[in-house]
């Protein structure tokens, strides 16, 4: 596989476990697919909702020891995704609705295969360090709560 298939095949597996561990309750859902960045807000039923990002990240040395179906959740997706899911919860305790919008890059710079996970504000960034020879999965999501 080439590093956009591994983005692709990362953002596929991860929205049906990032359902599982979110687990939304009593709490309304929205997602805007319009692209953004921190700091923004977003109105809704005419309330400011402000959004953040919050992002998580993991060094792999050779990345595609885990790209199969058996490694891919313990080594890739649970790293990445119970961080972003912890401050998520954390946020919306008490809370009726959880805004979360597609994540724009932050400048044209930023390289590397980029996956979003369909209908929810969080992607899956690929970039390698070549001093370090080291591939960093960066997930990031944007979103909001009121």
């Amino acid at each position: 596989m080439n590093p956009q298939e591994v983005a692709d095949f990362f953002a596929r597996l991860a929205k049906p476990r990032l359902m599982e561990l979110l687990k939304l309750q009593n709490v309304e859902f929205l997602y805007d697919a319009t692209p953004g960045r921190a700091p923004a807000t977003h109105i809704y039923q005419g309330k400011e909702i402000p959004l953040k990002v919050h992002k998580a990240s993991q060094p792999y040395k050779d990345i595609h020891r885990f790209v199969n179906e058996e490694k891919v959740q313990n080594f890739i997706l649970d790293p990445g995704l119970v961080p972003l899911v912890k401050a998520i919860k954390t946020d919306i305790r008490g809370r009726r609705l959880l805004m979360t919008r597609k994540v724009d890059r932050k400048n044209e710079a930023e390289k590397g295969p980029v996956a979003h996970l369909d209908g929810f504000g969080m992607r899956v960034l690929l970039q390698l360090d070549f001093k370090t020879e080291e591939w960093h999965v960066i997930w990031e999501c944007l979103y909001g709560f009121a």
